[in-house]
């Protein structure tokens, strides 16, 4: 990381030191300067980090485990609605026993509060368990039933609804929507948690982070990502970010890095915390406008990739591989609707759901033009993605 000039020999040859171990670099202390945005996602204070988003992790843990819990549907196993419940809930602070770990988050209380109200996850679950029984009895799904498909390229099987919806799509991808996301935009980077107002000046209770401070923080841990996480993210490492985070590197690349959006995301939340640090406001609001555009193109951009795969597929006349993919576009499309400064509009986002996807919302009724259409309405909304519409 770098320092201002106006360090003095002190500090500078500290910061040095404490740079080693942290490869960051604390002029808290100092009291006389501005930080400079640092390389990575690290900060700290009198020498300790001061970044901590532990909730954050819990909880993209949470989803994993349940998305695992979820793929013995696909297998043909049996699912418990009440297994789907207790691990949405937390319940005991292990998921009913089906964590491999404790915590005193949950999932449930950090959805999206109309979709809670609407009850979207728990009817989901309920769906699951009972179309798993067909999927159970060796049932194929058809128009109009629930059960198994077979993915003709890989063999392996999937758990959908009577739509051709597979469920554990619509749940993982779902919930990293009406929760991640939504915590990002509706409650970490707004005013409330990160305005002008909130307390930046002392430290919260036994922390070494202001309110401030690690608001944002928790804003960054849900996008799932290293603190290193950079454009032209190398293979060898590609298991590392998770969720969004991932998904992002699935469309960052595209013609040799033409969205780059790992990076973009990356140096925007570099520069806001580092702005939080400076307790300047105009760079902070200015990093957050990129945030909410840039996570907004992410999804919005794999929406787009996943409808190239399914017009692949249905062309193939591969109907296992094209409902997958479909039911992953779905999911995308439905995440943009958790942005108050979303650019595409929530019957933009119906309509795609309802009747580009096929007559309400049946897969089955799917057709290569309403994916066209589908496709068309997005490249209106997100011009940059026009360029590489075909490559991602």
């Amino acid at each position: 990381m770098r320092l201002s000039k106006f360090l003095s020999t002190t500090s500078f040859f500290t910061c040095l030191l404490v740079s080693f171990a942290f490869v960051s670099c604390d002029v808290l202390s100092s009291g006389d300067d501005n930080l400079q945005p640092p390389d990575t996602y690290e900060f700290t204070r009198d020498g300790a980090s001061s970044v901590a988003y532990p909730g954050q992790t819990d909880r993209l843990n949470m989803l994993g485990e349940m998305d695992a819990y979820l793929g013995r549907g696909d297998d043909g196993q049996t699912l418990s609605e009440q297994v789907l419940l207790d691990m949405y809930t937390n319940a005991g602070g292990d998921g009913g026993g089906n964590f491999s770990f404790t915590s005193d988050r949950q999932l449930a209380n950090k959805t999206f509060a109309p979709d809670r109200d609407e009850q979207l996850f728990e009817n989901l679950f309920a769906d699951a368990a009972a179309a798993s029984q067909n999927g159970a009895n060796g049932v194929t799904a058809s128009d109009g039933t629930a059960g198994l498909l077979v993915r003709e390229n890989s063999g392996n099987t999937i758990l959908v609804d009577e739509k051709g919806r597979e469920f554990g799509q619509l749940i993982e991808k779902g919930l990293m929507g009406a929760v991640f996301y939504n915590q990002i935009f509706n409650v970490y980077l707004t005013d409330a948690r990160i305005g002008p107002d909130v307390e930046n000046e002392d430290l919260a209770e036994g922390a070494n982070y202001t309110p401030k401070e690690h608001h944002f923080d928790e804003a960054f841990g849900y996008w799932g990502v290293p603190v290193d996480f950079q454009s032209d993210w190398p293979e060898d490492r590609e298991d590392e970010p998770r969720f969004w985070g991932h998904y992002s590197d699935v469309v960052d690349n595209v013609r040799d890095g033409m969205l780059g959006t790992n990076s973009t995301i990356m140096d925007a939340f570099i520069r806001g915390r580092t702005a939080i640090v400076n307790k300047d406001e105009a760079a902070l609001d200015e990093q957050v406008d990129i945030l909410y555009e840039q996570l907004e193109l992410v999804a919005a951009a794999t929406a787009v990739h996943y409808i190239n795969d399914t017009l692949g597929h249905l062309s193939a006349g591969n109907t296992g591989e094209a409902f997958h993919t479909l039911s992953e576009a779905w999911a995308f499309v439905n995440a943009l609707k958790y942005s108050p400064r979303r650019a595409i509009t929530v019957d933009q986002i119906e309509t795609i759901q309802n009747s580009r996807f096929g007559q309400n919302g049946n897969f089955w009724k799917v057709t290569a033009d309403g994916l066209n259409q589908a496709k068309s309405t997005l490249l209106n909304v997100y011009p940059d993605l026009e360029p590489v519409q075909d490559e991602l």
